[in-house]
């Protein structure tokens, strides 16, 4: 099936929780050898940033050794709304060599930071259906503020580890859902959406291969603030709630979504030529918008976070250690043969190509704060919903029309995206996946399918591999599957091929 002969460890470092999985290839297929599940350390991420990445690093460290993964060798992807761009962009026809040069200037077009503090990676993608005759081609373009991939450095080296590449999330997440499954995914259009805790990511693949990225600002964080606001309690009882009780009641959608959908004035900001005003990655691309050159880029209609300005990065108070060696990270690894036309992309620390503003990460070796393992946290607060244990004095119709606002203002942009999507493909997906941690939500899959009029299932990334621990049970496998597709596509990145 794939063509790495050793073990890999995917992580997934999220502003709620860290995933790891530990992946080897064997006879038949690729094998998960162990799963650890960890809240992240508060205080350790801020605006995206990892502002302490020795506690962070620590916190890892036990959640590893906690997972009985003895494997060093790992592979991880970076997000932020505002510090990663993901997009596909558009130009001529032209060399590896002239679109390195080419690239270097779409940098300045497409990100809403400094190009000079970057880094950045590119991959032409090469589709069947494509006209031979196009005097055009499109390209996967993926940026990363050089702050963010330094401090994503320092915590895995501070955990123990060795980094092999740092990959986006579209492409782990459609490794894991897609290229593995045994459905044979990968010749149909399948949209994936992960709500996340502070994003949803949103992806559409048309014959396994990312045709449409696009991360929006509504996810598991806004239904807890507008249950909290709504229901005059804090926004702890209100995340508690939201998991123990929530559920979607379909009787009382229909005198819900009043109001919602089409809204006029609103728009995708799709008919000018202005440079994006907001960016994703984790990575995610906004919606692509048409200009008169033919490249795309995305302003955000109403109802869109404005981008916000990354944190200066803080002075230690210690002196500064000096510098290790970055990590060795090469694009083509060893043995590594990617399917024809599926993009292989990450931020290559050496390759002159890639790397725009070139000082390497300096790692404080001091000894970290313990940080906080998985022992002894209820299932429920990592990943599932449903474990009722108080919160009796709402009852379930009060709690459905709390968080009722955000869960539909979230389907109307999904519903935006999707229109936006077949307008310019002339295609509409043949199924959604539904993952992270809130699609665990009662009945959730259902309002969308019928909102959305596309058959919506939950993607679990555990069905396409054989998974072999004692330690994990299959209920525990099957209650946290819906936060895995980022870390479990991360772990076989070099096992899927052909």
């Amino acid at each position: 099936m794939g063509t790495a002969k050793v073990s890999t460890l995917g992580i997934d470092i999220g502003s709620s929780l860290i995933k790891v999985v530990e992946a080897k290839p064997g006879k038949d297929g690729i094998n998960i050898t162990a799963i650890g599940i960890a809240p992240t350390p508060p205080g350790t991420i801020d605006n995206e940033i990892i502002v302490d990445p020795q506690a962070l690093g620590q916190a890892l460290k036990n959640l590893i050794s906690e997972s009985g993964i003895t494997c060093k060798r790992c592979v991880s992807s970076v997000t932020g709304q505002s510090s990663v761009v993901v997009r596909i962009i558009e130009v001529p026809k032209m060399t590896r060599q002239e679109l390195a040069e080419t690239m270097k200037w779409e940098v300045e077009r497409h990100v809403p930071f400094a190009a000079d503090e970057v880094m950045m990676d590119f991959q032409p993608i090469e589709r069947e259906d494509a006209d031979p005759d196009d005097q055009n081609m499109e390209v996967l373009l993926a940026v990363a503020q050089q702050e963010l991939i330094n401090s994503h450095l320092e915590a895995l080296i501070a955990a123990g580890l060795q980094p092999a590449a740092i990959d986006v999330e579209p492409l782990a997440a459609c490794r894991a859902l897609i290229d593995a499954s045994t459905e044979d995914l990968s010749t149909q259009t399948i949209a994936i959406v992960s709500i996340g805790a502070t994003v949803t990511e949103m992806g559409i693949y048309r014959n396994g291969i990312l045709a449409f990225p696009r991360t929006l600002p509504i996810a598991g964080d806004t239904i807890t603030r507008a249950m909290s606001e709504n229901l005059g309690i804090s926004e702890e009882e209100a995340e508690r709630l939201k998991r123990e009780r929530g559920e979607v009641l379909l009787d009382r959608v229909q005198n819900q979504m009043q109001g919602f959908g089409e809204v006029p004035g609103m728009d995708l900001g799709i008919d000018g030529g202005s440079a994006p005003q907001n960016a994703t990655m984790d990575l995610s691309a906004a919606m692509p918008q048409q200009d008169d050159s033919g490249l795309g880029s995305f302003i955000p209609g109403l109802g869109f976070l404005p981008p916000e300005t990354p944190p200066a990065p803080q002075e230690s108070a210690q002196s500064a250690p000096e510098p290790m060696p970055a990590p060795d990270f090469d694009i083509d690894l060893p043995g590594m043969q990617p399917r024809p036309g599926k993009p292989v992309l990450d931020f290559d620390l050496e390759d002159e190509g890639s790397l725009i503003a070139p000082p390497a990460p300096k790692f404080d070796l001091s000894e970290p704060e313990s940080g906080e393992s998985m022992s002894g946290i209820d299932l429920s607060s990592l990943a599932g919903f449903g474990a009722d244990t108080g919160n009796k004095d709402f009852n379930k119709e009060s709690i459905f029309d709390a968080m009722s606002g955000s869960l539909l203002d979230l389907i109307a942009e999904i519903r935006r995206s999707l229109e936006y999507y077949s307008s310019r493909f002339q295609s509409q997906p043949d199924k959604i996946l539904l993952c992270g941690g809130t699609a665990k939500l009662k009945d959730l899959d259902r309002l969308l399918e019928s909102e959305l009029n596309v058959p919506v299932v939950l993607g679990n990334p555990l069905k396409n591999v054989a998974v072999f621990s004692r330690q994990l049970s299959e209920g525990y496998l099957e209650e946290i599957a819906s936060v895995l597709p980022v870390s479990v596509g991360l772990a076989i990145r070099d096992m899927i091929g052909e």
